[in-house]
């Protein structure tokens, strides 16, 4: 079950391409799915994965809670240097750097979702619920990329950019798969210091990536209506499970 839920995450890659080929409004559905996304992670970092780490706070672990959650905040930062700028510049529609970025994206892209389909995998072990919640979290941040994906390669042939945009979707199965190879060796310590990093990665993702995109975004109203329905959605998730 948790592989089967590292690869449905990675999928939205694959779901970000085909909408720039079937969509008109394909601004429309980035700003939606980046403001779910922004209410997702909030709500499964307060209801959640908090109170988790407060229990390992409890239980004698605070230097590595606070530990392993910087780690994981900084480890997203060092690989989200290696994706370039993604918004709407003349650069990125400069079909001489399209391509060149793209690869570079892809790249960058490919060893950030490593990193995240083993924390989802890693959630999945201590609640299935968690891992669940944070997939649809990635999964939801995953479509844009996606749409930049493709719509940087489409200056190759559509072999190549089919091949980048399957590696891409599958490395985040790849994460789950290291995870699962050494699943006998994890011990509650190391669950409890994989549910701190990936609170750590959470608050990146909402401090440095989504929330900046939602003020960005010139509609508020839509991206907040978005937004509280995403953290309302997994709140209540969050309660049934």
């Amino acid at each position: 079950m948790e592989l089967l839920i590292t690869f449905l995450a990675g999928v939205s890659i694959l779901v970000g391409a085909l909408l720039t080929h079937i969509l008109d409004d394909t601004e429309r559905v980035e700003h939606a799915s980046i403001a779910l996304a922004l209410g997702a992670l909030l709500s499964l970092f307060f209801f959640d994965l908090g109170p988790d780490v407060l229990e390992y706070i409890k239980n004698g672990g605070r230097m590595y809670a606070f530990l392993f959650m910087a780690g994981g905040f900084v480890l997203l930062v060092l690989l989200d240097r290696l994706v370039p700028d993604h918004e709407d510049t003349e650069t990125t529609h400069d079909h001489e750097n399209a391509a060149h970025i793209g690869l570079i994206a892809s790249l960058g892209i490919i060893l950030h979702n490593i990193v995240e389909g083993m924390t989802v995998y890693s959630l999945g072990l201590v609640s299935i619920e968690n891992g669940i919640v944070f997939a649809i979290g990635i999964a939801l941040h995953n479509i844009p990329m996606g749409m930049m994906i493709d719509s940087t390669l489409q200056e190759h042939s559509r072999a190549r950019r089919w091949s980048v945009l399957a590696a891409v979707t599958l490395s985040t199965l790849a994460g789950g798969i290291l995870v699962r190879a050494f699943e006998s060796k994890i011990t509650e310590f190391v669950t409890g210091s994989l549910v701190a990093a990936a609170s750590g990665m959470i608050l990146y993702l909402v401090l440095i990536e989504l929330l900046p995109h939602v003020f960005r975004n010139k509609k508020k109203l839509p991206s907040f209506l978005f937004a509280a329905a995403g953290f309302v959605l997994v709140y209540l998730s969050c309660k049934i499970g």
